[in-house]
Order: C-alpha cells, then structure tokens, then sequence
C-alpha cells in the first residue's frame, strides 16, 4: 500500500489556507492547505507546526535580545548571538551588518536570514531616540 506525502513534508514549508485567525498569544493561527495540520505564525511570514515546543519563542520571549541566523532552506537555527552586552542600536546595526558579511547573507542564493528578537516597533522607537508615535494601518 503506497502513502501520498504532502508538499510540506519535503519542504518543511506550510503554507495556511485562507481562512486565518489571532489567537490570545498574539500570534496568528490557521491550517496549512497541504497536510492539513494546525499551524502558527509570529510574523505571518514564516509558519511552523502548532502542536508542540516553540522554543524560538520560548527564548524570545523568556531572554534578551539576540540574533538568530536561520536557514530557511533546512528550517533550523544554525546560531543565537546576543546582544546585550552592546552599547547601543549603532553597535547592534554594525554586528548586524558584520555577520551579514561573514555569512554572506545578502548573496541572491542564500537561504540564509538573519533575526532580530526586537520587535520592530521597539528596534525604530530605538533608532529614533524616542517614542513610537506611528499610528496602526
């Protein structure tokens, strides 16, 4: 007896169907069109299982700031660099741009990204010296 696998399966790529929902946590839930499994989104960009441990966002949200380089391609976390020892969002900007080189992150064929825990909403109230004062679309 032969078993079809899905899309996701060889990819570990999920992609939700139309109908999407908030869940209490923020996050936005909905089903992945090919396996038909629950799934779940911080960012509604990438989307991952949500029956199990998210320890991304266990550490996001239990931790510092830090960078993660990320392989989307093998949709594992290679490194977590912190960066709470650094001065301020200057020196962030240029351990970003550091680890962009080393990597080389920006190449049209990588499939590698680099993170950032702040939300974004924190990181231009930082790089404006001030409060958030953009209005919600």
């Amino acid at each position: 007896m032969a078993t079809a696998l899905t899309q996701c399966w060889y990819t570990r790529i999920h992609s939700p169907e139309r109908q999407r929902h908030r869940n209490a946590d923020g996050s936005t839930g909905s089903v992945c069109r090919h396996c038909h499994e629950p799934i779940v989104s911080w960012d509604r960009s990438g989307w991952a299982l949500a029956r199990g441990f998210d320890v991304s966002r266990l550490a996001a949200t239990a931790s510092g700031r830090f960078l993660t380089l990320y392989d989307s391609a093998g949709d594992f976390v290679l490194h977590r660099y912190a960066v709470a020892h650094l001065p301020d969002e200057d020196a962030v900007d240029a351990f970003k741009q550091r680890l962009r080189d080393e990597y080389g992150i920006d190449d049209p064929d990588s499939t590698l990204e680099l993170r950032d825990s702040a939300p974004v909403a924190k990181r231009a109230r930082i790089n404006r010296g001030g409060p958030d004062i953009r209005r919600s679309a």
